[in-house]
Parts: C-alpha cells; structure tokens; sequence
C-alpha cells in the first residue's frame, strides 16, 4: 500500500506547525518512515532572481514586511493586470513549484516515505487569489489548470484560527489584513477539496489529539 500523503494549511499562527510536530513525533516513535516537507509555496532555486524582478517592478512595494502591507497589494495587483512580465514570473515560480513537488513528494513517496506536507498547492492557490484579489473561480480554475496532475493527498487538515489569535502567536505577520483576506479563502479551499477542519484555538493537546484521530485514518496498517 502506497504509503500516506497528509498536507496541512492554516493561516500564519494558527497552530498548522505545532500540529505538523506532533504527527512527526507520534508517527517516528510508531516505526513509520516520515517525514516533514514544504512543496509548491516557497521559492528557493529561482529566489533572487523573483526578488530582483519584483524590486525593479514594484520598487519600495516588493516586500510585504516592509511596512505597508496594503502598498504591497495594490502595486502587485498593478502588475499582474498589466500582463507580460508579470506572467513570466508566474511561469517560473509554477515551474519551481512543480520540480518541489517531483522531488519532494512524488520521489519520497516512491520509496516509501509517509509525508506530513506544511502547504501544499491549497496554500499556493490562497495566496495567489489574496495577492490578485480573486476569488473561488479562479481557484478552482488552478486546480484543475496547472495543478490537475498534481498528487492529491489522503487528507487535507485545515487548522481553523481567528485573525486575532494568529496574530497573539506570531509578531511577524505584517498587517492583519494579510491574514484576513487568506481566512475566506482557506475557507471556501477547505470546502472544495473536503478537507478536515480542526479548530486551532481550543486546548492545545484536545487539537493534537483530534489532528491525529484525523491522521489515523489514512495510515496503512502496520
């Protein structure tokens, strides 16, 4: 039996980390190979050269940390409607993020690795519609676009949290709006695919506890 894929999504301090962890721990002390990866979110290869694109296209408004988070959107949505160089870049960050998925997922599972995967392509289809202010169409478009062969996993876990206890959690998130307009967008994502929803502001060990109940069902048998 091929062994189990479980990708989780969750806003920025919703407890999506704590929860991936504590699979990890409880899975390697049952004898399961597994392991944590991150696919099709973060760019690492094509890094600097996404970077030096934005600076020369966005200018001051490039980095969403840099302090004026609302700037940040507004100049990238400014980018993406004006077409060309912008789809470039959407091209190679797409191209990145298949070879992610071929290395990090579609190899490890062949050899027989158990993946507990931190964002996956749900993740880049949120942050893409929050960036372009899309919504449910053009999400759905993506999945079956250039994520249609994407492998699927045998359960999505969305730790659902209030904007305003992710933002208790974490002093990085660079205004609350970033999290607030991904909230919606989790959401519908969450009810698309049939993902399992698990609240993550409850008791911390009642949320492990039920993201492992949840885990449970898709292990094959040892």
């Amino acid at each position: 039996m091929k062994p189990a894929m479980i990708s989780f999504m969750g806003l920025d301090g919703s407890g999506k980390s704590t929860s991936i962890e504590y699979a990890y721990e409880q899975l390697k002390q049952r004898g399961y190979k597994v392991e944590i990866v991150r696919a099709a979110y973060v760019i690492v290869v094509m890094r600097w050269i996404i970077k030096l694109g934005k600076k020369i296209l966005m200018k001051k408004e490039s980095d969403p940390f840099s302090g004026n988070y609302k700037a940040y959107l507004e100049s990238m949505r400014k980018q993406a409607q004006k077409g060309g160089v912008y789809k470039i870049f959407s091209a190679i960050t797409t191209v990145e993020f298949k070879l992610q998925i071929f290395f990090r997922i579609r190899l490890k599972r062949f050899f027989g690795t158990t993946l507990l995967v931190d964002r996956y392509i749900y993740d880049n289809i949120v942050t893409y519609a929050a960036n372009l202010g899309l919504g449910e169409d053009y999400m759905e478009r993506t999945m079956n676009g250039k994520w249609k062969h994407a492998p699927r996993p045998d359960l999505i876990i969305y730790i659902k949290t209030p904007v305003e206890v992710c933002c208790s959690r974490k002093d990085d998130i660079p205004d609350p709006l970033y999290l607030e307009i991904r909230k919606p967008l989790y959401e519908k994502v969450a009810e698309m695919y049939g993902a399992t929803v698990i609240a993550g502001d409850q008791d911390k060990q009642k949320m492990l506890d039920e993201v492992m109940e949840a885990v449970d069902k898709v292990l094959p048998k040892k």
